[in-house]
């Protein structure tokens, strides 16, 4: 994307994005921070990434940014879709500008997205023995998963660049690759859910399987420990944000109903070797809106919502 001014300052700043993984509906805020005498007359400008065919990002400026704001901070009302973001700066006539952000990415957890990306072993964690594979559906037909790892500079690929995509399926070859989050992306800027994938590097260590996508209020889930066989270990304890669960070992962790207080890191420990952390998100149930001309409000679900209304008018007969 070429700059609409003439000068352009060496300064780079940076954004930040809170939260970055947001509740479904939740606001964001970006922040674009670092330069020398922030207050002297410079206006933000914020961007969001839009993809084009040939697998790379340009930038398109956000609604309600195409003249800047005085204040260097922005707010994305939610729900949002899983996209990168950055933001620069520029002051005077003609315009002078800062160089772009480094990217920042906002991680959807829309429960309704317009694709969704299923994992093969259905588990965040991995070990470098393992074959994973990652599946798109949606509408669209030409899915393209994406990976995106923060080291010393942001690296997003398609999954081309580090496994096999057979239709809207990436076989990713673990044996050489890290950490990352991955999502599915289609050519018109539709996106899913975005899911974290660790690789065990140890193989002597337990492996935690915990559910790779979001858990909903009051659902059963189940947490094991299991070798590099995938044998099931006896004898485990199970820790919630470093703090033991419980103080008899036992082989799975069993949560009848979750709720938001189960929300966190999860570990196992098996023989005195650790498993890597894995964070499970809790959501809640979807809003339903309830119109309240009776007393008390009877959900709106259609048709049944009538036949209710009607049976209630025949009883208060």
């Amino acid at each position: 994307m070429s700059d609409p001014g003439s000068w352009r300052s060496s300064v780079d700043p940076v954004l930040s994005v809170s939260p970055s993984w947001p509740n479904p509906g939740a606001s964001v805020t970006l922040s674009c921070e670092g330069l020398e005498h922030q207050s002297e007359g410079w206006r933000f400008f914020w961007y969001k990434t839009v993809p084009d065919p040939s697998s790379h990002y340009s930038y398109e400026l956000l609604p309600g940014s195409t003249n800047g704001t005085e204040q260097n901070s922005f707010i994305i009302n939610g729900p949002t879709h899983t996209a990168g973001f950055v933001c620069r700066a520029g002051r005077g006539e003609p315009k002078f500008y800062t160089y772009y952000s480094k990217l920042k990415f906002i991680w959807s957890a829309d429960p309704r997205p317009a694709a969704s990306l299923s994992v093969n072993p259905d588990r965040v964690q991995h070990f470098r023995s393992d074959s994973v594979s990652l599946s798109c559906e949606g509408n669209s037909t030409e899915w393209r998963v994406m990976r995106f790892i923060e080291r010393d500079r942001l690296l997003y690929f398609t999954c081309s660049s580090w496994g096999t995509m057979t239709g809207s399926t990436c076989t990713i070859d673990v044996s050489w690759n890290n950490d990352g989050v991955f999502w599915c992306e289609s050519r018109s800027g539709e996106t899913s859910n975005a899911i974290n994938i660790t690789v065990q590097d140890r193989f002597s260590a337990p492996l935690l399987v915990s559910p790779v996508h979001p858990v909903t209020d009051g659902d059963p889930v189940t947490l094991s420990c299991r070798d590099q066989k995938q044998k099931l270990l006896s004898n485990v304890f199970f820790y919630h944000n470093d703090k033991l669960l419980q103080n008899d070992s036992r082989g799975e962790l069993n949560i009848s109903a979750v709720s938001k207080s189960d929300e966190g890191f999860y570990k196992c420990q098996h023989s005195g070797k650790e498993s890597p952390r894995s964070w499970m998100s809790v959501r809640g149930h979807l809003k339903i809106n309830k119109p309240c001309a009776l007393s008390p409000c009877v959900p709106y679900t259609g048709l049944p919502f009538i036949t209710v209304t009607i049976a209630l008018l025949v009883l208060l007969k």
